[in-house]
């Protein structure tokens, strides 16, 4: 019998450099900030840091990435791949080498497990961090009916993956905890950058990346919330964590 050959629906569309696509609002159409999510502002500022060139695709999609989170970088080969595959592949190119601080994975861990929950609290639960981030930055682009149905269900997931990752908390989600546990990994990091330029050493590295997306949030989250506050204050401990921020915003991103 005769052989035919359909012709694919779809051709995945031939790029020249890769492309990271991370997420923002479609209404976000310039800020200081080139994206109000954590993994994806960490991403792009690690990748700037090694000075791996690529074209940035904004998204306010999350789902219509290949694993349904942002961020993710599609090679020129079509190879998808997400945070932690990035690393991975930055360090099979050589771009991305050992780290000067040699606590570097302690801090990753103590960031991840005390700051990061925190911007989760900060945009999705606490009231008015949510209307100024998770309703404003993170929804903005959504007819209002849908981010009502939205807001709700992000809040629904992040109070159940906080009260996952913190089970000693119980069944409440308790603020003042959560906000006591990032302001000790704050002060620990002011600690640890002292005089430095960067948390790494002489350049910057992945926890400088990982700290910087978390305060880039913080800073934008409204002047009451007891974090920025507290880090924003006249005399505040915290003041070279905020010039480490605004250093890396000038030195990457204006």
């Amino acid at each position: 019998f005769p052989l035919r050959i359909n012709r694919p629906f779809f051709t995945p569309e031939k790029i020249d450099n890769p492309q990271l696509h991370i997420h923002r609002p479609l209404t976000q159409k310039s800020s200081a900030s080139p994206s109000c999510d954590v993994k994806s502002l960490s991403t792009l500022a690690l990748l700037r840091f090694v000075g791996y060139k690529v074209d940035v695709k904004y998204s306010s999609e999350p789902e219509a990435s290949p694993n349904g989170r942002l961020p993710y970088l599609l090679l020129s080969d079509s190879t998808a791949l997400d945070a932690r595959g990035i690393e991975n592949h930055l360090r099979e190119q050589g771009v991305l080498g050992e780290s000067e601080l040699a606590d570097e994975m302690i801090y990753l861990s103590m960031v991840e497990a005390n700051l990061v929950p925190a911007v989760e609290y900060l945009a999705w639960i606490d009231p008015e961090g949510f209307d100024a981030i998770g309703w404003q930055k993170y929804l903005g682009s959504y007819p209002v009916l849908i981010r009502y149905f939205l807001g709700w269900q992000r809040h629904q997931q992040s109070s159940r993956k906080l009260q996952t990752g913190l089970p000693e908390f119980g069944s409440a989600l308790d603020g003042d905890v959560i906000y006591d546990n990032a302001f000790r990994a704050l002060d620990s990091l002011a600690v640890l950058l002292g005089e430095r330029k960067y948390f790494c050493g002489t350049k910057p590295g992945a926890l400088d990346a990982l700290v910087f997306a978390c305060l880039n949030v913080i800073v934008e989250a409204p002047l009451k919330s007891p974090i920025r506050s507290a880090m924003t204050r006249d005399g505040s401990k915290h003041k070279a964590l905020l010039d480490f921020t605004v250093r890396i915003l000038e030195e990457y991103f204006y």
